[in-house]
């Protein structure tokens, strides 16, 4: 299985995509239904609720969603050389990581963020020794601001977009300014909206971050998220041990992963959300090492058992679900 995504011939792409199919199939087989209220934008909740209406169309629309999101991904990481081989794994790993849950089989708005935080990372790595800045930086902060349309929690994610801009850049005063503003546009246009649609500036409903309430997590005890944490380590492992061969590109890539895997994961164990959704978050920091952990010049049996035992893994314990 590693073996055919180390490649990047165009047939790779078909199998990719049967890949993402066949391993998300019992999300048709029990489709799942979101059962929490992941909204606090008024004129948004009938929006999801449509697309979600028949559990067959949310499959589908979140299925296709990841696996354009992880074309993207996988695109990125080769245009900016942060894999060690240029090859499908990157999009490999993201596919197989947003199918741990049946719930990421809800198309809901986890999966538009997960996209703009997607777009946002090529847009910061656009910045590295860039002579003109301003559209990487209106963007990238441009898809926080949409993040947080979705979910005031996802606030965050200006907070990292904003690192990730002074990682890659020199700190220039008037480039954060810009990003402020960015960040702050779609915020005004919502609530613009919002009142055109129902009235009020402001939804009904708003849950505010409570990123300091950490809610019971003995749930994932009974996942495969032990099982993904161990190659996670072992991948840690691997790219700290090769952290100073790599380029400065690179080792700020590493960098800026490890920040973004630290905001995912604090936004997925606080708050009022569904937490085996916003996994997703997790998943692209996690397919970046495991990219790194799995990419070898040459055939590596153990590797391919341990990816093996992987989806095992998961299948067994979302199979457990049912």
């Amino acid at each position: 299985m590693i073996r055919l995504f180390s490649y990047t011939f165009n047939q790779t792409i078909l199998f990719l995509f049967v890949f993402a199919i066949i391993i998300r199939t019992s999300g048709l087989l029990v489709p799942y239904i979101n059962t929490t209220q992941n909204l606090n934008i008024n004129y948004l909740s009938d929006f999801f609720a449509s697309i979600n209406a028949y559990p067959i169309v949310g499959f589908i629309i979140s299925t296709l969603f990841v696996f354009v999101t992880a074309l993207i991904f996988n695109h990125i990481c080769i245009k900016h050389e942060l894999i060690i081989f240029p090859s499908y794994l990157p999009a490999y790993f993201f596919i197989l990581l947003n199918s741990v849950f049946v719930d990421q089989f809800y198309a809901g708005p986890v999966i538009f963020v997960n996209f703009f935080l997607i777009i946002s990372l090529g847009a910061i790595l656009n910045l590295f020794q860039s002579e003109n800045p301003s559209i990487s930086i209106f963007a990238a902060s441009t898809l926080a601001g949409l993040s947080t349309l979705l979910n005031i929690t996802y606030i965050a994610f200006f907070i990292v977009v904003v690192i990730g801009i002074n990682i890659f850049r020199t700190f220039n005063f008037r480039e954060n300014i810009s990003a402020l503003i960015g960040f702050l546009m779609p915020l005004y246009v919502g609530t613009m909206v919002n009142y055109l649609i129902n009235g009020n500036f402001l939804p009904y409903h708003i849950f505010f971050p409570d990123y300091g309430n950490f809610n019971s997590q003995y749930w994932a005890l009974k996942s495969a998220l032990p099982s993904i944490g161990l190659v996670g380590l072992l991948a840690f492992i691997r790219m700290y041990k090769n952290f100073f061969r790599n380029s400065t590109k690179q080792r700020r890539s590493i960098q800026f992963m490890a920040i973004l895997l630290i905001t995912s994961i604090i936004l997925m164990i606080t708050g009022k959300q569904n937490p085996r959704q916003e996994f997703a978050f997790v998943t692209i920091p996690l397919a970046f090492s495991f990219t790194f952990y799995f990419s070898n010049s040459k055939i590596n049996v153990l590797k391919e058992i341990v990816n093996v035992l992987l989806i095992i893994s998961i299948l067994f314990f979302r199979a457990m679900t049912f």
